[in-house]
């Protein structure tokens, strides 16, 4: 009873039981700047990847690292595609890296604040965005991007792309 107990207040103090907020925002165009991977989670330049958008988005106050999985693993071995980076004005005209322009007039945010070890999943995110998308009779959003507040604070931004013919 007492080890249920002290689960439940650790997960409680953890933010396990923090609700996720989903809200409609204006973001306007959002111009991001990054590295494209695809590959296995396990390959050494993922990591390197994410380690040199890292570095930059430290060195430039205010920028916020930004993760779109396009393709996501299920185990260790499978290919994955992801795409990490930075808004692209806070990166110096010299780096050549891939940008995307996205439109976000009409995104759906969700707010998450909690460990990560008590993080809802992806899934469970992108089911309350898509309800919250049919509750509003928006189109369901096909892209999400992952904003990295900070440790225990990450916001999604989802938006509906048009399929490209």
């Amino acid at each position: 009873m007492f080890v249920l107990a002290g689960s439940l207040y650790v997960f409680y103090a953890l933010g396990g039981f923090n609700a996720i907020q989903v809200s409609e925002m204006n973001l306007g165009e959002i111009e991001l700047s990054g590295i494209h991977y695809r590959g296995t989670p396990q390959d050494e330049s993922l990591r390197q990847s994410f380690l040199e958008m890292q570095r930059l988005q430290k060195s430039n106050e205010g920028a916020i690292l930004h993760t779109i999985y396009y393709t996501e693993p299920a185990g260790k071995l499978d290919t994955m595609e992801v795409f990490v980076g930075i808004e692209k004005r806070f990166l110096p005209g010299e780096i050549e890296k891939i940008t995307l322009k996205l439109d976000a007039s009409k995104a759906v945010i969700a707010e998450i604040k909690a460990s990560r070890f008590v993080m809802p999943g992806p899934n469970k995110v992108k089911s309350k965005i898509k309800d919250f998308a049919r509750s509003q009779n928006k189109p369901e959003p096909n892209l999400f991007i992952d904003q990295i507040i900070g440790p225990e604070s990450v916001r999604v931004i989802s938006i509906h792309q048009p399929e490209k013919e």
